[in-house]
């Protein structure tokens, strides 16, 4: 694993490593919670309070939540589960499945602009030049560098956030969105299906699985912990962040606001694209990783035509049967070897 090698005299940054490795826990939480935002956190979040109503979006909510959760609980304890989602099949399924997310914070990027003064083809421009950094950036440098920068990025989220819906609340003031109870039967199913899609997809990042493996043993002599603890902690802090969303879905925007909501759904982004981006180094190795996301940035612009939501949900309906699919395979795999060896005992 590579890790980033430190100017003597960055001494902030110097403090906040020995921070992380003597008390990592925090740090991957907020990490796991950037991670999982991404743009359609924020995006698809209204659109379901706006378009479905507020029980599916709880639905929707409670999926999101729990995902991070489920993660942490099962898959340190799913046998043979890390085993199979390193294969090389799934390598490359799961490689697949990152290179959607990429597409999709970028798409995120290009639309959230649209109705700011800086236009939507600031945002094109924008998410190609993010990519573009990140791609530099994280071909050379490790998870601590990852880590680390979801922290601040995460931070900042929280703090733009309270502000975009203080802001909005008081400009909304008496002219609020009205949102539907979402209690017909169309509108709940949705809502169903939705928080059902979500709850396998941290098991088809590799980042994720970076972390446990991280915790079990690094060079850098980051302390292990209970990691258990801290996606639940991830998935607890991301259901704060969707409180701001569900706000947010009552409220109208002037330019001014828009322009604000751009920037944290930007930065929301940026913390989801640099970790699938890592993911795909890790998962290619490389080169070949280097290639992928290059070739990734080219093909984008076959995918904008689709938005968001529309990406999601391609990607959701996918991965659910993979992963469902890798689980059960890798529990047969585990008794099948079992069986094995208490047949060879008993002989």
């Amino acid at each position: 694993m590579n890790v980033i090698n430190l100017d003597s005299g960055d001494r902030v940054f110097t403090h906040v490593k020995n921070s992380f490795i003597q008390k990592p826990s925090w740090y991957y939480s907020m990490s796991i919670a950037a991670t999982w935002a991404g743009v359609g956190s924020l995006m698809v979040g209204i659109q379901m309070a706006q378009n479905f109503g507020i029980v599916p979006f709880l639905f929707w909510a409670i999926g999101n939540t729990m995902a991070c959760v489920v993660f942490g609980i099962f898959a340190p304890m799913i046998p043979k589960v890390r085993e199979v989602f390193r294969s090389r099949p799934m390598r490359y399924i799961v490689g697949l499945m990152c290179v959607f997310q990429v597409w999709l914070n970028m798409n995120g990027i290009h639309t959230i602009f649209r109705d700011t003064p800086m236009t939507e083809s600031f945002g094109l421009v924008l998410a190609y030049a993010t990519a573009a950094f990140f791609i530099f950036l994280l071909f050379k440098n490790g998870m601590i560098r990852t880590v680390l920068t979801d922290n601040a990025s995460w931070i900042s989220v929280y703090g733009i956030a309270a502000m975009l819906t203080i802001g909005a609340i008081i400009y909304s003031r008496g002219n609020m969105n009205i949102l539907s109870m979402g209690l017909d039967p169309g509108a709940i199913n949705d809502g169903i299906q939705k928080c059902v899609l979500l709850l396998p997809g941290p098991f088809l990042y590799p980042y994720f699985f970076e972390i446990l493996d991280y915790n079990d043993g690094n060079e850098a002599g980051v302390r292990k912990i209970n990691i258990r603890r801290s996606f639940i902690a991830g998935g607890l802090l991301f259901g704060a962040y969707l409180a701001f969303i569900f706000l947010l879905a009552w409220t109208r925007f002037n330019p001014v606001l828009n322009s604000i909501k751009a920037f944290l759904i930007f930065l929301v982004a940026v913390s989801t694209v640099s970790s699938f981006l890592y993911s795909i180094y890790i998962t290619f190795g490389r080169k070949l990783g280097l290639a992928v996301n290059i070739a990734l940035v080219g093909l984008w612009q076959f995918l904008i035509p689709m938005g968001v939501l529309g990406v999601w949900t391609l990607m959701a309906s996918i991965r659910i049967y993979i992963v469902i699919g890798a689980v059960l395979f890798a529990i047969c795999w585990h008794f099948t070897v079992n069986k094995k060896i208490s047949g060879g005992k008993s002989a």
